[in-house]
């Protein structure tokens, strides 16, 4: 087996219908696998999986589970040689898979550990598709750029959809496509299920990089990503990212995360007073109570 494929639904029937149709519409010349682990959905959608597409290995969860944990039932069940960890909410706009398998395939390649493809949002504008790994320059880089560079802030967000990217290393890969080398994950790991949901993909690429392998993002491969750029604006969801980022911090500089609460108190307290962001008031107090808090 190529490929294992692997899309965790909640909640999310028709995007996931979808997505089942595009991968069988978009891709040929390898052999791959379709799991869909269903997170407790209360809207059929394991049931039209199973009634519609009776060769996707259908895994219902009884409990939503979250992102990573339902991801590593799949993986762990997975009989390809790459495990494709791909969002219910995307369409495949071309033979995708096969173009990344192709670049990992390649002798001068057998040392990335995981890529991924580009993304487009529903106006097939390009949408970030991954980034640096998170450590204190980049929060102050990305908080300078967004008030005092405003337009640099959004070239930088993009930097790394460039039509080069391909030939650089990244830090990591967006959880929505992220095509992994099953050896790599023998070696370093699955999902931490520490995470629920967010950065479980960032601490897995982490693990990677810091293996000695790298991450590449291949231009040539094109995935819509319909739902993901629009939610990541509501409050609830930055409380929950923040809540992860906090995680990570913790796992990957142990009392490192002090000062990066620290920091981001100081932040969000200059964001809201001269800029009068109400969401980083709310922040803000979320970081000083208890970002462990379940939101």
């Amino acid at each position: 087996m190529d490929v294992s494929i692997i899309l965790v639904s909640y909640n999310t029937k028709d995007l996931t219908i979808d997505c089942i149709r595009s991968i069988y519409d978009k891709t040929s010349n390898i052999n791959y696998e379709i799991f869909v682990v269903d997170n407790d959905s209360k809207d059929g959608s394991a049931e039209a999986v199973e009634s519609l597409f009776p060769n996707v290995n259908v895994i219902r969860n009884s409990i939503n589970a979250g992102f990573g944990a339902a991801n590593n039932i799949a993986i762990r069940q997975a009989k390809g040689k790459y495990i494709f960890c791909l969002n219910t909410d995307t369409i495949l706009l071309n033979n995708a898979i096969k173009i990344l398998f192709d670049f990992m395939e390649k002798s001068e390649n057998l040392n990335v550990g995981a890529c991924g493809g580009t993304l487009v949002d529903k106006d097939d504008k390009i949408c970030p598709c991954g980034g640096n790994l998170p450590n204190i320059t980049e929060i102050l880089w990305k908080f300078g750029l967004r008030y005092i560079f405003k337009n640099q802030y959004k070239k930088y967000k993009l930097t790394l959809t460039s039509d080069d990217c391909a030939s650089d290393n990244i830090g990591y890969i967006s959880g929505a496509n992220i095509f992994f080398r099953k050896s790599v994950l023998d070696k370093v790991g699955i999902f931490d299920e520490t995470f629920f949901l967010y950065y479980e993909e960032t601490d897995l690429c982490k693990r990677i990089t810091d293996a000695g392998f790298n991450i590449k993002l291949i231009k040539e491969s094109k995935i819509k990503h319909l739902e993901g750029s629009s939610c990541k604006n509501s409050l609830i969801i930055k409380k929950r990212t923040k809540k992860s980022e906090y995680i990570y911090f913790k796992k990957h500089l142990g009392y490192g995360v002090i000062f990066i609460k620290i920091l981001y108190i100081i932040l969000y307290l200059i964001d809201w007073i001269f800029f009068r962001n109400q969401d980083s008031k709310e922040l803000l107090k979320y970081t000083i109570n208890n970002s462990s808090d379940k939101v």
